[in-house]
């Protein structure tokens, strides 16, 4: 580029307003976040009442809508999926909150 068209850009540039910042993917996130907590809070509850901890992993949560957990002959593509759907269900919401974050700190 020669030097008149770098100015011409640099222009260009200074008068390029800036983004807003979008505070709905902020609010979404706390919201996420609170929703995560449930989970946990719920387990505490009833650990208090019963002395008993109740895990909650996702697959309860997929059971609970009706659905099942995928099942396959592959040995090993099983064990990755048993151990996905083993994790806790608070994961997919603090998961969800973590993306609305990352999409709300790229607009501040």
């Amino acid at each position: 580029m020669t030097k008149f068209e770098d100015d011409e850009v640099l222009k260009h540039l200074a008068n390029v307003p800036r983004r807003k910042e979008d505070k709905g993917a902020f609010w979404m996130g706390v919201a996420f976040i609170i929703f995560a907590l449930c989970f946990p809070a719920y387990q505490a509850l009833i650990w208090l009442q019963s002395g008993n901890w109740w895990p909650l992993p996702i697959s309860h949560g997929i059971e609970f809508l009706g659905w099942h957990v995928p099942v396959t002959q592959w040995v090993g593509a099983q064990k990755i999926i048993d151990w996905l759907f083993d994790l806790p269900l608070w994961s997919i919401p603090a998961f969800m909150a973590f993306g609305c974050f990352s999409a709300w700190k790229e607009t501040v």
